[in-house]
């Protein structure tokens, strides 16, 4: 749920080297434990977990993924965000013609794979500024899988649109600002304030992403109850862009 103030795994290909030092074509998986980890590498470092692809002008290629899967938390948006600052300042490619020898450079996008019940209004927030200013220089692909619910559907629908993808089976949830709060009568009116202001940020957010007025918003989450929604509905109303495809599709 969303909640006012108050894991990753990645799987990656690697080769194995033989003692010549040339390419062997069996790979062999390797999971990290974090994506934050991922952050803390050296560039030699993330290399040795990278694919060793033969052709020259892909030697640069670097894991472009991160999965957040699991309620949103303090620490989990750390993890989210140093992830995203660090794919979008080593997001170019060069490609090289080999009979021209002309070089391109290509922007990689980042695959930002969603699956998760909510959490953290302020963390939500955090990586949706983050997302819409990387944005700019760098294509984010959205990935909402299994359940994508309160902040989820924000982040989900801040990805660069036409690049928002969700599961065929992915449910969404939408529900109006949930608190919590006990004390002096001063700081719950303080509170209650603030939890009315950020409501009203995440309405305004959600709309500017989607199909999707204020009014509606505020009408869906003025049904004092969860509001879940599928897959094509998602893309009817702007939170996604295409369902991933299946097997013969």
């Amino acid at each position: 749920m969303l909640k006012a103030p108050g894991k990753f795994q990645k799987q990656l290909a690697r080769t194995k080297k033989k003692s010549t030092k040339e390419i062997d074509e069996e790979e062999e998986v390797k999971t990290l434990p974090s994506v934050v980890d991922l952050a803390e590498l050296s560039d030699d470092e993330i290399m040795e977990i990278v694919p060793r692809l033969k052709s020259k002008e892909l030697e640069d290629v670097k894991p472009r993924s991160i999965n957040f899967c699991g309620d949103l938390t303090e620490e989990s948006a750390a993890q989210i965000m140093s992830s995203l600052i660090y794919l979008d300042r080593n997001n170019e490619k060069v490609l090289v013609d080999e009979e021209t020898n002309t070089h391109y450079v290509s922007v990689q996008p980042i695959e930002f794979y969603i699956s998760t019940f909510g959490g953290n209004a302020a963390d939500m927030f955090g990586i949706h500024d983050l997302m819409m200013c990387i944005r700019k220089d760098t294509p984010i692909q959205t990935v909402g899988l299994s359940k994508v619910m309160s902040a989820g559907v924000l982040l989900l629908a801040s990805g660069t649109e036409g690049e928002r993808y969700i599961g065929r089976n992915t449910r969404l949830m939408i529900h109006s600002l949930r608190a919590g709060y006990h004390g002096p009568m001063h700081e719950m009116e303080t509170e209650y304030e603030e939890t009315k202001w950020l409501q009203s940020q995440y309405v305004e957010a959600l709309s500017a992403a989607t199909n999707m007025s204020k009014a509606y918003i505020r009408k869906l989450m003025g049904r004092k109850s969860n509001v879940y929604i599928n897959a094509d509905e998602a893309i009817e109303f702007g939170i996604a862009d295409r369902i991933l495809p299946r097997d013969g599709d």
